[in-house]
């Protein structure tokens, strides 16, 4: 699985160098419609499959419930294979964003209801809506370092207090990529340093890099200098 990992990130790695909205949306839009991931279950790869979120599908309801999370983004939403069997997530008013327009599109049209809403967004330069939870999975490692910070960035100037993204905490050093590819990506280490998180869950089965969904309040991401 890393061959495969490694094997993807190439490919990618010299399709975008610094580029804007429009190179980040061709980019994914790319991986959309080309399947990129080859993944028979989900398009966005197999680390949105159900065998995949087990143990994030029954932990999530339980965060959500212990912060009081009455509305969430969720962004990237890919195709909301999994989401979709999250106990009690009808509870929570629910947005799903992501660059990809046809995939928007489609969420919207299996699975838009009165409580679960899909839009188009840019995380790295787009307003985010309000929520109380902003959940960031499988997204900051396969961006360039300059994205990452945009989205940070993005993040605090929000009305949003909590974040919830991918970090693989045992990672010793990252590397910078091009937007569109793959690295491990641990959070806490420069040049992100962020701080110690207040939770961490689980997100990883055998075969898979160890990695983790991290929880952040935004009062303890200070700006970088």
């Amino acid at each position: 699985m890393r061959r495969f990992l490694r094997r993807i990130a190439g490919t990618v790695l010299r399709t975008i160098r610094g580029g804007g909205t429009r190179d980040l949306e061709k980019v994914f839009t790319s991986h959309y419609t080309t399947n990129h991931w080859k993944d028979a279950e989900s398009v966005s790869g197999p680390g949105s499959t159900l065998a995949y979120t087990a143990n994030l599908r029954r932990e999530l309801p339980k965060l959500l419930d212990s912060l009081g999370v009455t509305s969430m983004l969720d962004a990237p939403c890919g195709d909301y294979n999994w989401f979709q069997h999250v106990r009690d997530a009808s509870a929570v008013e629910y947005t799903g964003g992501d660059i990809v327009e046809e995939l928007v599109r489609r969420n919207r049209a299996r699975y838009g209801n009165a409580s679960t809403h899909f839009v188009r967004l840019d995380i790295t330069r787009d307003p985010l809506p309000a929520a109380d939870l902003l959940m960031c999975r499988d997204c900051l490692f396969h961006l360039a370092e300059q994205d990452i910070f945009r989205v940070l960035d993005n993040f605090r100037h929000s009305d949003i207090r909590w974040l919830l993204t991918s970090t693989h905490s045992k990672c010793e050093r990252n590397v910078d990529i091009s937007s569109g590819g793959f690295r491990e990506l641990n959070l806490q280490l420069a040049p992100f340093a962020l701080p110690e998180p207040v939770l961490m869950i689980d997100d990883w089965v055998e075969g898979f890099p160890v990695r983790q969904m991290a929880l952040w309040e935004k009062l303890q991401l200070v700006r970088r200098p």
